[in-house]
Order: C-alpha cells, then sequence, then structure tokens
C-alpha cells in the first residue's frame, strides 16, 4: 500500500532539536523543510490560547523561571508571559505562532475547553493564507464537534492510539478528513480500512527508519516528526532516481 510523497509535520516544531512548542522550535521546522508544524493548544484561565503540551508548566519550565508550577487553566496570559524555559524561550501563544508560520498548522487541542476559541480564531483568519488551511486534530470528538460548529471550513482529524472499528465511525460522524494513529502498533488491514472509509492517514510520531517504513507502506498522508529535516531527507533518498 503506497501514496504519494507524504507532506512532513514539525511535531511541536523540530522537538528533537530545540524546546518543544517554542518559536524557535517552530522556525527551524519551518528552516528544515516542514510542510506543517504541528502544535498544542491549552486555555489560559484569561482565555488566551496557549500553545504547550502539558496541562501544567511544571515539566517544561526552567529551574530559573520566576514562575515553575501551576495549571494551564489556573494561570493568567500575564503569567504565563513571565515562565521561562530552556534557552529562555517562553510559552507561545496560538496568535504569535499563527503570525509567525509560513505553512498550514496542525492544532492539537488537548482540551475541549479550548476549542471554542480556536475555532473562532481561526475562523476568522483571511481567506488563502497559509494559517487558514490549518487542521485542528484531538483525541477529543466533542473537541472537534466544537470546531465544526464554530469553523466549519476548518478541517478537522480524530487522534486515536490504535484504529479500530468505532474510530472509523467516529471520525466519519464528526465529518473528520482523516485519523491520526499512533505510528507504533499501526497496521497495513488498519491503514487499508481507514483509507477505504474515504479518510486520510496521518500518523505520528515518526523518528526511526522502521517508523517511516510503516508509515510509508500504511500510504500515511503525513508524517508527524521531531525532525522535520531527518525526514525530509529519507524522502528525498526514496525518490526514484532519473
Amino acid at each position: 500500500m503506497t501514496s504519494a510523497k507524504p507532506l512532513v509535520v514539525g511535531h511541536r516544531g523540530a522537538a528533537l532539536l530545540a524546546p518543544e512548542n517554542t518559536l524557535s522550535s517552530f522556525r527551524r521546522a519551518l528552516a528544515d523543510g516542514a510542510d506543517l508544524l504541528e502544535c498544542d493548544v491549552h486555555l489560559s484561565s484569561d482565555g488566551t490560547v496557549m500553545v504547550i503540551h502539558d496541562e501544567t508548566i511544571d515539566r517544561t519550565a526552567g529551574p530559573d523561571s520566576p514562575l515553575r508550577t501551576g495549571a494551564i487553566a489556573d494561570l493568567s496570559s500575564r503569567e504565563l508571559e513571565t515562565v521561562r524555559q530552556a534557552h529562555d524561550e517562553h510559552i507561545p501563544t496560538l496568535a504569535q505562532l499563527l503570525e509567525l508560520t509560513t505553512v498550514p498548522l496542525f492544532i492539537e487541542v488537548k482540551v475541549p475547553a479550548a476549542a471554542r476559541a480556536v475555532g473562532e480564531m481561526l475562523a476568522d483568519l483571511p481567506q488563502g493564507s497559509p494559517e487558514a488551511a490549518s487542521t485542528v486534530i484531538s483525541f477529543h470528538a466533542e473537541a472537534l464537534a466544537e470546531i465544526r460548529r464554530t469553523s466549519p471550513e476548518t478541517p478537522v482529524s480524530y487522534l486515536v492510539e490504535v484504529i479500530d472499528e468505532q474510530a472509523i465511525a467516529t471520525a466519519r460522524e464528526l465529518g473528520a478528513v482523516a485519523v491520526g494513529p499512533a505510528i507504533d502498533g499501526l497496521c497495513l488491514a488498519a491503514a487499508r480500512a481507514v483509507l477505504e472509509a474515504g479518510l486520510s492517514l496521518h500518523p505520528w510520531t515518526v523518528n526511526t527508519e522502521q517508523q517511516l517504513q510503516v508509515a510509508l507502506a500504511c500510504g500515511a498522508g503525513s508524517i508527524t516528526t521531531d525532525d522535520p529535516g531527518w525526514v525530509k531527507a529519507q524522502l528525498a533518498e526514496r525518490q526514484p532516481r532519473r
């Protein structure tokens, strides 16, 4: 099972090479040729969409950060601005990332409460701009349903650990364009079921040659990776020589 050359998605930017979900990480992914950027978002206590993976700042705050612990939902955007991460990076807002990017995003809504704010932001983007072609992804079906209500033109993709009949059914009920499974455990039969359902396949997170081989064999439409430069080079090597 093969497909056209897949798009390369920078997972949290270029998380292997720069602090994850920071503007420097996203800049590195763009410099390394990523076709899309993947980011994670939460909602601050004052309703600002913040780009960070965890529900708290505890793991990514640096030892010298003025604020080193606390839940994103309990902290205001002003408080979150004071958090210092590795390499003196800060937690960006989704608005800052949308201003920075020159390619579409895969925006992972980590908590359903953030969905409406994300949908409203995307609905307001100028048509034809790269960021307006972004996709919202989530493990939470209710979050994707909210995106479909607030920003009907925004495509959504349903994230799962393992593909099964229920995952495909849920994706179709949501009007999703794709299913995003974990690469470990992905098999040809599951991939075929996704594609036969008219959905695209967007596995995550591909960081080894073996994982890349699986993704390509399964007809992945995109490759989400912590090192987009490496995947771009691997794909270039696999191109037929003329």
